[in-house]
């Protein structure tokens, strides 16, 4: 699968003047959020309301697993957190810099921003330099015709003052957190987002996998305007980076040698 970056967009935008050059924006319609500029959320172990900090780690009483998805999840080794193995990690981000999808997305602390065109709006992340192309008043082609990626095909809607983004066509192969809770191909997930005030973005997501989950489930998040402009911290991701990370935060954590006696 080709992954391509935040420069390859604006290139593509270079090349198609009526798109470019409606992304010197105008005021937002009525009804319609304004959602510029950079937002960026604090880190986030799981997707567990009642258990962010991944402590309760497939025991979490808010999360419904299947049987297989729970004895899935405890066979991953996560790179962070409480039962976190850097070095041994099975995280297929760290291993092979496979995208985190929709939801894990925003487990980092990376920032996001949204670029409102008439017809779709562009969610653009600094982490992996990745970006989502959601189809405005649209619809999703037949599931059997979606060639299944890691952000699966997002169509979205302005609703009582919110962007709701709707996505399927997932290929199960992302994480939901940075614990391992497994997605199929059966994922349906459904955002919506919000303006709480002019320095605060609210994210509803309902996690729908009935592949994997007993049931839907939901995630409330809060992000803030970031002062650093977008882009200005990108992340980048490569086996070599993510091998020196490792290396180096084991060095850190290595425990300091008895003096000698």
């Amino acid at each position: 699968m080709r992954l391509f970056t935040t420069s390859a967009l604006l290139g593509m935008f270079a090349l198609a003047p009526p798109l470019a050059a409606s992304l010197h924006a105008q005021a937002p319609a009525a009804g319609v959020p304004d959602l510029s500029g950079a937002w960026r959320g604090q880190p986030l172990m799981s997707v567990s309301t009642v258990d962010a900090g991944a402590k309760l780690r497939g025991k979490e009483p808010d999360i419904p697993y299947q049987d297989w998805a729970r004895e899935k999840m405890l066979a991953e080794i996560p790179p962070t957190g409480p039962f976190g193995q850097p070095d041994k990690t099975t995280d297929p981000w760290i291993r092979y810099c496979e995208p985190n999808g929709p939801v894990r997305i925003y487990a980092h602390p990376g920032r996001t921003s949204f670029v409102q065109l008439p017809d779709r709006v562009l969610i653009l992340h600094e982490v992996m330099q990745q970006f989502r192309i959601v189809r405005l008043n649209s619809k999703h082609p037949p599931l059997e015709d979606l060639d299944p990626t890691p952000w699966g095909d997002s169509i979205g809607w302005y609703e009582d003052g919110a962007l709701v983004v709707d996505s399927i066509g997932f290929n199960g192969r992302a994480w939901l957190d940075q614990q391992g809770k497994p997605t199929t191909e059966k994922l349906h997930v459904t955002e919506r987002f919000r303006k709480i005030d002019d320095n605060t973005l609210g994210w509803d997501v309902v996690i729908d996998d009935p592949g994997a989950y007993t049931k839907p489930f939901e995630l409330k998040r809060r992000f803030q305007r970031s002062t650093i402009p977008f882009m200005q911290s990108p992340w980048n991701c490569s086996v070599r980076d993510n091998l020196y990370f490792t290396q180096t935060l084991l060095e850190t954590a290595a425990p300091a040698a008895a003096p000698a006696r």
